[in-house]
């Protein structure tokens, strides 16, 4: 039994097919109708519901692993929760194993693995071109100061900002940009810096479960022309509520956003 057949190939030639792929794939990444920055829950889901919807979305997430804080579920404990309606929906289109909370209703187990995987599977599967490793330092703009439209992504490397390093960027351009980023709401402190007095991010309140789900998803939307937020971004943006272990406001939040760019792209 042959268990493997090794091609004769050299390593330097290897390393060519290997560059000329990523270049390929980098520069059909860098012009997208949706460009997402985070790949966290919310992220994920947007990226694969917008992508099935026929859309041309990029994602980059700044670390090698995606997920953001759904990985580590409760405290880093091998469990999330979900309520009823489009976030158990979501996930079992997904193909998720949710367990009923005994004596609870409408809530429902997941294991945080199952749900990081079975998202960016989506995501990819739907077309989504994922980058990970990838910073985004600024933002694409146009028109004049005092009202800018965001037009896409400035990127590096990550590992040239964590050693301090100052190199040239390249770009993403995108008719949407989307701030799902998380707890930090990067995007939206970048706009911020850049434009003084356009907008002021207070930053997340406190812990609140069932207000933080509803407010997620209710403040969800656009923050300036060509910018939206999803997720703990909407937080970040309207000092909402957190909510802890609970995802299912990070899910329907981007439900309501696809829906939105959807329709805001379609006019």
């Amino acid at each position: 039994m042959v268990y493997i057949a090794l091609p004769d190939v050299s390593e330097g030639r290897l390393t060519g097919i290997l560059v000329r792929r990523a270049a390929e794939r980098i520069a059909d990444a860098a012009e997208a109708d949706v460009a997402i920055a985070g790949g966290g829950p919310a992220g994920l889901t947007l990226a694969w519901l917008l992508s099935e919807a026929g859309l041309k979305v990029t994602l980059v997430e700044h670390y090698l692993g995606l997920g953001g804080g759904l990985r580590g579920g409760s405290s880093l404990l091998p469990a999330i929760l979900v309520e009823e309606g489009i976030p158990r929906k979501l996930l079992e289109q997904a193909g998720v194993k949710l367990e009923p909370v005994e004596g609870v209703g409408e809530l429902y187990l997941a294991d945080p693995v199952e749900v990081t995987v079975k998202l960016a599977h989506r995501a990819v599967s739907s077309g989504a071109r994922v980058l990970v490793g990838w910073h985004v330092e600024d933002l694409i703009v146009r028109g004049p100061h005092d009202n800018p439209k965001v037009r896409g992504l400035v990127v590096v490397l990550s590992p040239t900002v964590e050693a301090g390093w100052h190199v040239d960027p390249i770009y993403i351009q995108a008719r949407a940009t989307v701030d799902a980023t998380g707890h930090d709401g990067h995007l939206l402190r970048i706009l911020e810096k850049r434009f003084p007095g356009l907008i002021s991010v207070p930053g997340m309140s406190s812990m609140n479960v069932w207000e933080g789900e509803k407010e997620v998803v209710e403040n969800t939307g656009k923050i300036i022309d060509g910018l939206y937020v999803t997720g703990m971004s909407v937080a970040e943006a309207h000092n909402t509520y957190r909510m802890g272990p609970v995802f299912g406001g990070m899910l329907a939040s981007a439900a309501k956003l696809a829906e939105i760019i959807k329709r805001d792209l379609s006019q």
